[in-house]
């Protein structure tokens, strides 16, 4: 439509140009060169503007399909950020009660632990109090077998003392002419059977050379030892008090000891076993009675066969030391 309106015009401009000089004419012809120029120009620029109208017609249409997906994008992504909205509220709300639980956990934790901690005191207490109890346990068990040990040594001690006095009843019963004849005594001293024989019975004074009637009084004296071979018995010499001063018994220490010594070689000829029979000399040192008179110098002058105690039945237990 803009095309036949710029050719009207031109055409128009033409034929006033017939009309005018020669110069105007070609005045008129030089501008209608400039108007065809400009027309050219024109239709050059209105060329482009219609390719530039097409184009961005193409380029409208283009951005309406673009527009159009993007609307729908829009709109998906506000559907999509609905959803996600709907889910974060829900992921909130099990946020929230997922804190609630944690919470609840993080007490129970709490209160687990407290009762943990009670529980290792408990523990604790528990372990301290057995420990005492097996403490107490252990020290009862010593105190039991301590007193198991001393029931079997006393009833040891029981049977040894049943059987002593056994056997000094068969002392006394074997030997009673020469007790009731005052050759000797059969006593318990200090748990101990004593055969108690005066020097004067065995012995001439200041000798250590059996008289015959001592010699006769221990044969039969042996002959009751000598059923007792389970039994050890010691010699023991005793003097009174009155020095002595002699090449042989410088002392009353020798002069004892040397009685001792001849009653045990006799005992031990009459066989008397002489792994259980030894000899001891105590001197003035341990009297019967008062060395003021001759009474009791008599009876301090002595030979003694003791029967000893049997020491087995003793424990070997060494006893406690305490710091």
């Amino acid at each position: 439509m803009r095309f036949n309106t710029l050719t009207i015009i031109v055409f128009s401009i033409f034929l006033l140009s017939a009309c005018v000089s020669s110069s105007k004419h070609e005045a008129a012809l030089a501008e209608m060169d400039t108007v065809r120029q400009s027309l050219g120009s024109a239709q050059e620029e209105i060329s482009r503007n219609q390719q530039q109208i097409k184009k961005t017609e193409q380029e409208l249409e283009s951005a309406k399909m673009q527009n159009a997906q993007a609307q729908e994008e829009i709109s998906r992504n506000q559907q999509q950020i609905k959803i996600t909205e709907q889910e974060l509220d829900a992921a909130k709300m099990q946020n929230s009660l997922a804190q609630e639980e944690i919470n609840r956990n993080q007490q129970q934790i709490k209160k687990t632990e407290q009762e943990l901690e009670s529980a290792k005191m408990q523990v604790v207490s528990a372990v301290e109090e057995l420990m005492k109890l097996e403490a107490k346990k252990k020290d009862l068990q010593e105190e039991l077998s301590e007193s198991q040990a001393q029931m079997t040594t006393l009833r040891n001690i029981e049977n040894e003392t049943k059987r002593r006095n056994q056997i000094y009843q068969k002392f006394v019963n074997r030997l009673k002419t020469m007790i009731d004849g005052g050759q000797l005594t059969v006593n318990i001293e200090q748990g101990r059977i004593v055969i108690n024989l005066p020097n004067n019975v065995l012995f001439k004074s200041g000798s250590a050379n059996l008289n015959p009637e001592g010699e006769e009084a221990l044969t039969q004296i042996a002959s009751v030892l000598g059923q007792f071979s389970d039994r050890r018995f010691q010699i023991e010499g005793h003097t009174d008090n009155r020095p002595i001063k002699s090449a042989r018994f410088p002392s009353n220490w020798e002069l004892s000891t040397s009685r001792a010594l001849t009653v045990v070689h006799l005992l031990t000829d009459l066989d008397v076993e002489s792994e259980n029979i030894s000899a001891a000399g105590f001197g003035e040192f341990r009297p019967r009675a008062d060395n003021e008179t001759d009474e009791g110098r008599q009876l301090n002058r002595r030979i003694e066969i003791i029967m000893l105690p049997n020491l087995d039945i003793l424990s070997n237990e060494l006893p406690k030391v305490t710091p």
